[in-house]
């Protein structure tokens, strides 16, 4: 429900976010890697965060590799600095046919603030006075992708938000609980990708 969701203003931000008039439009980019055409993870990363949370969010990016993102991110208007890992749990992919690619992903992300001077700004619901609130969640994206032409693809994309246990914060331990391994957050995006 939406106290698991992060409550009444976090869930009223994400209905907003909702519909064509909102959309996130932001530049990506796509290398020649061994295995094919693979994201840019740092790269599009970078652009979507821009585009997100504000120009100059991306305060420094120390690891970038296909199974894990490190970085620090400054969200405008947060007024504190966040540490972000992104660790790639498992991760498959399927070519369909010429046409039509499928891929899903696990991820661990582990977000937790560096500035402990200045007020935390949580998904959570507020807990007793700690600085050094680290939040754990384990993230799934699926993703069918269709190239629709030569300079176009779309995807159909969902994406699963689950809570982990935290044996350091009783109240995070007691939303996993209420959680009961269902997802807290669940979003579905068509993405299309021009070439320009």
């Amino acid at each position: 429900g939406i106290p698991l969701f992060g409550g009444n203003s976090t869930f009223a931000a994400a209905k907003r976010e909702i519909g064509a008039s909102s959309a996130l439009q932001y530049r990506a980019r796509f290398i020649e890697g061994s295995a094919g055409t693979i994201a840019d993870r740092e790269y599009n990363v970078r652009e979507i965060v821009k585009q997100a949370m504000g120009t100059n969010a991306v305060q420094d990016v120390s690891l970038a590799t296909p199974d894990k993102f490190s970085c620090l991110l400054s969200p405008a208007g947060a007024g504190q600095v966040l540490s972000v890992d992104l660790l790639t749990l498992a991760r498959r992919q399927e070519k369909i046919d010429e046409q039509h690619f499928h891929c899903a992903e696990v991820v661990r992300q582990i977000v937790a603030p560096i500035n402990q001077n200045k007020p935390q700004m949580t998904p959570l619901p507020p807990q007793q006075p700690s600085s050094k609130t680290v939040l754990l969640k384990e993230i799934e994206t699926a993703s069918l992708y269709t190239l629709e032409d030569e300079n176009k693809v779309r995807c159909l994309q969902r994406s699963a938000t689950f809570l982990l246990p935290s044996q350091q914060d009783p109240l995070a331990q007691q939303l996993w609980q209420m959680s009961r391994g269902r997802p807290i957050d669940v979003r579905f995006y068509d993405v299309t990708y021009t070439r320009r």
